[in-house]
């Protein structure tokens, strides 16, 4: 779940399988002259749509944050109410309609507590300077496969060097996809207003070591543009379902609960273009 605080002191609820929908857009289109498409591109797709799909036990027993009264949004969710192994059982529910796309969803949780080993970030203009670049990467991110994983490499052949490193490209492209997303659920928006981003160290083509800056730029309320551009049709509209809903302080965490389901859906429209 992400909040977005809005200026009228509402809240933007966004749903992880909302949020990775909007991913998969992105993933849909990506590539052109300058940019190569995912490949195997169904599994690339399967993948990125299916991703943080481990996040709907949590969100289906929808905890509660008192404080501010909304449900637990990334970021603020206690330890102890997010269920980690949530994550294994869907990467086990992919593996079995797609292997390949389960590796790629399972080194992509894996590396997200070790800064995504250094590949692609956010970097908000304007903002705090993130953190120093660290020196992890693709044999860190394939030397922290175990058990079944392991097993998965092997079906999928990726014990040589080159096709971890066409693997690799495609681990890349789905931290892209996920910022990209992240972009309108939580990174891009201060008190409703979006605000220019980074996205570095952005692959450009599979079998190239060539990275290239994204620069997401707002150009209206429901306007995005992003240089050097990586999709396939000129203009891409993109949209996401959202809950606007009214903080329910001192009150009981049922209360709260219904104001949430009760909430107002509105979607978050975009048009996106180079």
């Amino acid at each position: 779940m992400f909040a977005r605080e809005l200026a009228d002191g509402t809240v933007l609820m966004i749903e992880q399988e909302d949020h990775t929908d909007l991913a998969a857009q992105f993933a849909a289109h990506w590539g052109n002259d300058r940019f190569s498409r995912p490949e195997p591109y169904r599994s690339m797709l399967f993948g990125t749509i299916y991703h943080d799909s481990g996040h709907r036990e949590m969100e289906a027993d929808l905890p509660i944050d008192v404080e501010r009264g909304v449900p637990y949004a990334i970021g603020r969710t206690p330890p102890g109410v997010r269920k980690n192994e949530a994550d294994i059982v869907n990467a086990h529910w992919i593996r079995g309609r797609d292997p390949y796309a389960s590796l790629v969803v399972s080194m992509h949780h894996a590396g997200l507590r070790k800064r995504r080993y250094d590949t692609v970030r956010g970097k908000t203009i304007g903002g705090p300077d993130p953190e120093p670049w660290g020196n992890l990467g693709m044999d860190d991110a394939f030397n922290d496969l175990s058990g079944w994983l392991l097993e998965v490499r092997d079906e999928l052949d990726l014990g040589d060097r080159g096709a971890q490193e066409a693997f690799w490209h495609n681990y890349k492209l789905l931290q892209v996809f996920d910022l990209l997303s992240l972009y309108f659920c939580r990174d891009g928006s201060e008190r409703g207003a979006q605000r220019e981003v980074v996205l570095e160290h952005v692959p450009v083509r599979a079998g190239s070591d060539e990275t290239v800056d994204l620069h997401l730029v707002p150009t209206g309320p429901n306007g995005l543009r992003i240089t050097p551009y990586p999709l396939d049709v000129p203009t891409l509209p993109v949209a996401m379902m959202t809950r606007v809903m009214s903080p329910v302080l001192d009150k009981p965490e049922a209360v709260t609960k219904e104001a949430y389901y009760q909430a107002r859906r509105q979607p978050l429209t975009c048009e996106i273009s180079g």
